[in-house]
Parts: structure tokens; sequence; C-alpha cells
């Protein structure tokens, strides 16, 4: 049981984390203020030859994509769309025939996205006389801005090998009826990857933080992969790793946008994030070891090794530096949010703990430890609450929605962050006690088309 001095002296080490935390957690801000800069314009006076290519097994709702793919600014005859789908009978076939320049391939027996593009990919790179310069990767439940393939042919004038699109939501083009809070909150996942994120990891030429839609990898990338070899639950992540530790380089381009669809209810919004939070995971189980082993690599050539050769190219110092400082944001950004979260959660069951001990014990309500349990998720929840309050922001551009969603929204997002950590738990739970974890293609609900 908690005496008033012990209470005193457990909140104090509360507000201590707090404080640790920040600091920590202080360089971070530097990621949101590039979020706020214009974003850079492009332009390419040449015309390349690109494959747009759209897994779609047993999807309903493609037409929609396909309409908005038929309706580019960039020219028709430069671009190819590629439908992938799971069984010789699937109606998408017949569907991709309406449209010019629009193909379908089966691939059999795919049980997730990894393998419909490794399919398609491997048939391309065969095909000498479609020689692409890059790949453009859509998910079938999208829509694509007019000028999405235009804007991604002009990002190929940079000298990166994975372009990153601007993530935006289709529900919003839609009425109400397909718009929910849960929805809503979702929909921040994005503006805390990108506008948060992989703006300042752009600005910085680290590595981003890949998601599997609205993304173009170049040609000679995809050889030097073999096709797409990756098979978790998160294909995109594991690309985001695998670039980390090969040293390939990536932009986010704001420019070129895509409108991916969110599920209306929370519970579908709910297996996504599960899925999510189940591939990272896996990915980091896989690879967490190669980053830190890489990072530390070039910590000790730092302080030990030559740095003559570096010094002498420009180019080279700056990959090197982005790289280095990718291998950082992998291994250590999340660390001043582990202090904080577990911090937090610890002190809050203690005090919540003590006071129910003595209700069911004592009969007696303890209102000291429910006031220093209530203090500690008040800052908890403040601390989300001010995080989302950016993040809308942010993007404001994006959110066109009511005030009221907003400001719903913004209410309940702080729990809706806070149940990741459930997700988080049951994801290395399932790994580390080697669960059987099913990684088939999940359908998931669609909107009306």
């Amino acid at each position: 049981m908690l005496n008033y001095f012990q209470a005193e002296f457990l909140f104090n080490v509360f507000v201590s984390i707090c404080v640790l935390s920040l600091l920590l957690y202080l360089p971070r801000i530097r990621y949101y203020i590039s979020g706020l800069k214009t974003p850079v314009k492009l332009s390419n006076p040449q015309k390349n030859k690109l494959a747009v290519i759209v897994p779609a097994k047993d999807e309903k709702g493609l037409r929609v994509l396909l309409d908005s793919l038929a309706a580019q600014t960039y020219d028709k005859d430069f671009y190819d769309t590629y439908v992938v789908v799971g069984r010789d009978d699937d109606p998408n076939i017949e569907l991709c025939k309406s449209y010019k320049n629009t193909y379908s391939k089966v691939v059999e027996n795919q049980t997730c996205k990894g393998q419909a593009l490794d399919g398609i990919l491997q048939d391309l790179l065969r095909e000498s006389e479609k020689n692409y310069a890059a790949f453009i990767i859509v998910d079938a439940d999208n829509i694509v801005d007019a000028n999405f393939v235009m804007e991604m042919n002009n990002a190929l004038v940079l000298d990166k090998q994975i372009i990153l699109g601007k993530r935006r939501i289709k529900n919003y083009l839609y009425g109400r009826k397909y718009r929910s809070w849960a929805v809503n909150c979702n929909a921040l996942t994005y503006t805390f990857l990108d506008k948060m994120g992989n703006c300042f990891r752009s600005e910085r030429n680290m590595s981003n933080t890949i998601c599997g839609t609205g993304l173009m990898v170049r040609r000679d990338l995809v050889q030097e992969m073999g096709g797409w070899p990756y098979r978790s639950m998160t294909e995109d992540f594991e690309l985001t790793v695998t670039a980390l530790l090969n040293n390939w380089t990536s932009f986010h381009y704001e420019r070129a946008v895509t409108y991916t669809e969110e599920g209306v209810s929370l519970r579908s919004c709910n297996a996504r994030r599960r899925r999510w939070l189940m591939g990272y995971a896996q990915v980091g189980v896989k690879y967490g070891k190669l980053v830190s082993k890489k990072f530390w690599k070039y910590v000790r050539d730092f302080f030990c090794g030559s740095k003559e050769s570096v010094e002498r190219d420009p180019k080279k110092a700056e990959l090197v530096s982005g790289n280095f400082w990718g291998c950082f944001d992998y291994l250590f950004s999340f660390i001043p949010l582990y202090i904080y979260f577990a911090g937090t959660a610890i002190l809050a069951l203690v005090f919540l703990g003590d006071a129910a001990y003595k209700f069911f014990a004592l009969q007696t309500i303890d209102w000291l430890s429910i006031r220093f349990a209530v203090r500690i998720l008040l800052v908890l929840y403040g601390t989300l609450f001010f995080y989302t309050a950016i993040a809308f922001f942010e993007d404001r551009a994006m959110y066109t929605i009511s005030l009221g969603e907003k400001l719903f929204a913004l209410c309940v997002n702080p729990f809706y962050i806070a149940q990741y950590a459930q997700f988080y738990i049951e994801s290395y739970y399932l790994l580390l006690t080697k669960k059987q974890v099913k990684q088939n293609w999940i359908q998931v609900e669609r909107m009306e088309s």
C-alpha cells in the first residue's frame, strides 16, 4: 500500500520520465518543420516509358481506378497498365480489354501481394522490347490524380531509385456515408508517416518509410532485386529496411497523388492495423540485427577508419551520411516513445492497482492513488491530443471533412493511437511464442463502386 510520500515520489518519477523523453524527442521536431514547407515541383523534358502495376486478386471495384488511369494527362502511348489477378476466370480480365494499353496477368496460387508483384515483374523484365524505365505500383482500391503518372515521370529527373507519392483518402471524395471517425483517425497515419516523417528524410537523403501504393521503383533496382522477393505481411516495410541495408535511395514526392481507401468500420481499420504491426514485428525480427550491425560499423569507421575516400567524393559522403542517419532513425527514433509510454503505463497501473487493492481488501476508496493515476493518464491523453493537432495542421489540405468531424477525431484519436500498444504486444507475442500467423491474402470491406 502506498502512503502519501511514496505516492508523491512515484509521481515525481513520472515527471522525470516525461522530461527525459521530451529531451530525447526534441530532435524529432525537425521532422515536423520539413512537413510545413511547400512541396518541391519537378519537371522532366523526357517522356519515359512506364508500367503501372495493379495487384487485383478478387477485386470488385477496379473500374474506378482504371477510369482514373485512363484519364491521365501523361501521353497514353508512354505508359501501360498491368492488372494482376489470381485465376483465369477473374472478371477483371475482360474489364481490362475495354481500356487502352491495359493488360491482365494471371499469377496463380498467390497468397500475398509480394507474389503477385514478383510474377508480373519477372515477366516484364524478360520482355526486352518493353524497356520500361520504371514500374509504378498502385493498389486496386485506389484512385490516382489526373497528373499522377506525369508527376512520377517528372520525379525520374531525381537520382533516386524509389519514389513515394502522396497518399490522400479516397473516402473523402464521396459522400458522408463513406466516412467515420475510424476513417478520420486512420487517415492520420499517412500524415504521421509522410508530412511528419518522410519529408524530412527526403530532405536529408535518408531512407524513407515506404508504403506499397503510389510507389515507383526504377527498372535497374528491380533487376538488382531479381523481381520482387518480399513475402512478409508488409512487403513495403520489408523494402524499407532492405533499402536501408543496401543504400538504395528514395524520395517522397508530394505532387504524385494517390487516393487510398479506408475501411469505414473500426473493425476493418483494426484488421489493417494488426496486419501493419505484425509485418513490422516480422521485419524487425528478421532484419533488426543487420541494421544494428551496419549502424555500429558506421560508428567504428567514423572513429577508427579512413574517411579520405568519402571526403574526396561529396556525393558518396552525402549517401553515407544519409544512410547513417537512416540507420539511427530506424534503431533509436522510437526509444523516447518507448520510455514515455512504458513509464506512463507502469506507473498508472501501480496507482490504479493500489487503489483497487484498498477498495477490495480494505473496503476504502483511496482518492490519493486515484488522483495520481488520473493525472498521469490526463498527461498521456494531452500528449496524444497535441500530436494529433499537429498532424491536422501539417496536412490540413488533405482533411476535407467538416469541423465537427475534425474535432471529434481530435478528441478520440488519442485512444485510437493508444490501441497500437495492444497490437504491438500481440504481434511480438505471436512471434516470440511461434504461434501460427496466417499470411494469406486478406480481403477487406470495400466501398460501393
